[in-house]
């Protein structure tokens, strides 16, 4: 629950009700975020809970390659393609049911953070 509950606090539409638009420490006070010593994560003495392979590329490189053949214009800026999401089926579990509420809810509600609005 603490995690739904910060999830739904950085989703907040009003950008004033966001969690941590007073400041850091409501951030940093959330019962989620609390058990974090973020002290010591700013000098990166936390160790990291994954690490990726450096071995290698952690990307699909067929697809950007594709990308790059077929495309007219490849190195143009444009919208992602995504795929439209399918609808609900009238026998769909409670956890799928609860994973289209969520996505709706983050559809509707959500609006990006401006940092050039900061005073």
């Amino acid at each position: 629950m603490p995690c739904l509950h910060a999830i739904s606090s950085l989703l907040e539409k009003d950008r004033r009700q966001r969690i941590g638009a007073i400041g850091f420490a409501t951030f940093a006070d959330n019962p989620f975020f609390r058990p974090i010593d973020f002290e010591a994560l700013e000098r990166k003495e936390v160790e990291p809970v994954f690490r990726p392979s450096s071995e290698k590329t952690n990307f699909d490189a067929t697809y950007d390659l594709e990308e790059l053949l077929l495309e007219e214009a490849p190195l143009e800026a444009r919208a992602r393609r995504q795929k439209p999401r399918l609808e609900l089926k009238e026998d769909a579990t409670d956890q799928e049911k609860r994973t289209e509420e969520l996505h709706k809810m983050i559809e509707t509600l959500f609006e990006p953070f401006n940092y050039s609005t900061i005073a």
